[in-house]
């Protein structure tokens, strides 16, 4: 990645998985809760006489709904909104209901409440299956260290020409920074059968990435459609409005905002090989348009924490396979069954396109960074794979999480 004037001048890029510095922001939690609104899930029952969902109005300034029971709860509770959780997308609304998306949605409230106790009162509903608050999800620093930008004197040694590939240690380790050789991912090797593949799209589910970055630019996803379409319309028909390279759930908006670590883990997974600039990604190709395509999904960073189940389902419709995930909640046990359920779609739904280079998804999550063998959220979530940090010495970094729930630990601390 080349090593501009600002931020970017700065890293040792990590392995695939690494938590990240930016605590979630412009909400309110308390109790490790958002304030003012929680989630429910309807019996599907409820929606045989209501197909398209819901409909509400507003009377007395209470969102309403003309079911008598929810109705009663939210003039007791003053609700201000019920809201779809997955937006309806004329492209694939039929496959979202077969999977009960259609069933979720978001309460908004003014009561001085808190969320688990008003999620309690709509649980004992006969019309609702589940009723959850949003939990706080933790982003833990990471080190960086300033580089100069110097020419590799390595290069001529290297399979590629990028100037700092020879610092990427957990790639090659060959004792660079007092590490033990062969404390790596034998990536080298592997760049000897391959370095990529295009048809392979990975949705980076983080704070904003550098679209503009000579490093990134080459290997984003594009949305045909929508780049050649026109503004502000949804030319493709899934829901979401000039989403040319993905969308910002943390802003709602098809703007994605540049973040340090969304950059750092989209370079660390296909930062464009041989193109003489900055670092080199794991799947980043030859420096022949041979990449792997990365779609960028926007989750935290912005002022909005409660779309991230969405951007699962929105990766899968379109065209990734594989699902990188640098987050998780901010303590052990707590996790949120919509964002599960928008995992189990992802896993089973991705790839279902003709062309498609596997059929079902992969989930990759971070186990933590808090020194501990507890369940962590959503590492610990059976179906994905889990992932701690070991440093350059085969020892498990000092900040991993740990526990026989871990899949994989790889290099990268």
């Amino acid at each position: 990645m080349k090593i501009k004037q600002t931020t970017m001048r700065r890293c040792l890029w990590l392995w695939l998985l690494t938590f990240f510095a930016v605590q979630v922001s412009a909400q309110s939690f308390k109790d490790g809760m958002q304030q003012g609104v929680l989630r429910i899930k309807v019996k599907p029952e409820l929606m045989m006489s209501n197909p398209q969902g819901l409909k509400t109005k507003m009377l007395n300034d209470v969102a309403t709904t003309g079911i008598k029971a929810l109705d009663e709860l939210s003039e007791q509770y003053d609700v201000k909104s019920i809201e779809r959780v997955f937006r309806y997308s004329p492209k694939h609304e039929a496959k979202h209901q077969k999977y009960g998306l259609h069933l979720w949605y978001t309460v908004t409230f003014n009561a001085n409440s808190s969320p688990l106790q008003i999620a309690r009162a709509y649980t004992k509903l006969s019309v609702i299956e589940s009723a959850e608050p949003i939990f706080e999800k933790s982003v833990v620093p990471y080190s960086i260290t300033e580089l100069k930008q110097t020419v590799n004197k390595a290069a001529t040694q290297m399979p590629f020409n990028d100037p700092y590939l020879d610092k990427q240690w957990h790639y090659n380790n060959t004792g660079q920074n007092n590490g033990t050789p062969g404390c790596d991912i034998n990536l080298f090797k592997t760049w000897e059968k391959v370095a990529g593949n295009p048809n392979v799209i990975v949705s980076i589910h983080d704070n904003g990435l550098d679209i503009t970055h000579e490093d990134i630019a080459p290997n984003l996803w594009v949305n045909q459609a929508e780049l050649n379409g026109k503004k502000n319309i949804d030319d493709d028909g899934n829901g979401y409005r000039d989403d040319i390279h993905g969308f910002n759930f943390g802003d709602n908006s098809s703007i994605i905002a540049k973040g340090d670590h969304g950059t750092h883990v989209a370079g660390t997974v296909a930062a464009v090989n041989n193109n003489g600039i900055g670092v080199s990604g794991v799947a980043g190709g030859t420096g022949k348009n041979d990449g792997v395509k990365l779609m960028a999904c926007q989750i935290l960073g912005g002022t909005w924490s409660d779309l991230i189940a969405e951007s699962f389902i929105y990766a899968a419709d379109n065209g990734a396979v594989i699902s990188q995930n640098s987050w998780g909640y901010h303590n052990p046990y707590s996790f949120e069954q919509v964002v599960l359920d928008a995992i189990d779609y992802f896993i089973a739904e991705a790839g279902s396109y003709e062309g498609s280079p596997m059929k079902g998804g992969v989930v990759i999550f971070a186990s933590g960074n808090s020194s501990i063998n507890l369940p962590m959220y959503p590492g610990y979530y059976k179906p994905v794979i889990a992932v701690s940090a070991i440093g350059p010495r085969f020892e498990i970094a000092p900040y991993s999480n740990f526990g026989d729930w871990v899949d994989i630990s790889a290099p990268g601390g």
